[in-house]
Formats: structure tokens, sequence, C-alpha cells
């Protein structure tokens, strides 16, 4: 299982075309696609601060990840998407421990 992590700041004066966005076009666009297991998105309690989002997929491996950064349907919102957003930073993360009390 591997993660790809997301990072961004929505654009100013973007923010209700960001909202509009993700409750539509990109709703749920992740969960589309195989080899998904999880989305789990989070917002900046701290308002100003940046990255004012951060989205996790949890992926089956690389290829499933592969498929969908070739798709044109994942192309298309990605592009819409960046129109929306700065500041993007991303990583691929493979977990190495984890602990729970």
């Amino acid at each position: 299982m591997i993660t790809f992590e997301y990072r961004f700041d929505v654009l100013p004066g973007k923010a209700k075309e960001y909202e509009k966005y993700v409750a539509r076009a990109g709703k749920d666009i992740w969960l589309k696609f195989p080899g998904v297991r999880s989305v789990r998105i989070y917002k900046s309690m701290l308002g100003g601060s940046s990255p004012q989002r951060v989205v996790q997929v949890e992926l089956d491996n690389l290829a499933s990840l592969e498929k969908i950064f070739s798709s044109p349907a994942f192309k298309k919102a990605k592009e819409v998407f960046h129109g929306l957003v700065t500041n993007v930073s991303d990583s691929l993360l493979v977990e190495v421990s984890a602990k729970k009390k």
C-alpha cells in the first residue's frame, strides 16, 4: 500500500469556485478509480497557515496511481483544479511504522 499526499492552498478570491468544484466535478474523483482504498481530506484549523488543505489517497500500489494520472478524465479534472489552487506540493509515502494506543 502507498499513500499519495497532496498539499495546497486555495487561490485568493477562488474559495467559492473551489467549493463548487469539490461539490460537483471534483467530488469523489479519486474513488472512481480502481486501486484506491481510501481518501482523507483535511482543512487547516489555523486559517491562513499553509497548506490550507491536505488530501491523502491510499492506493494498492504505484501502478494504480500511474493509471489514474494517465486517465484523460483525471487530467481534465486536474487542469480545472489547478486553476483554483496554488502552492501545490505532493509526496508519495510508504508506511514504515504505525502505533495505536
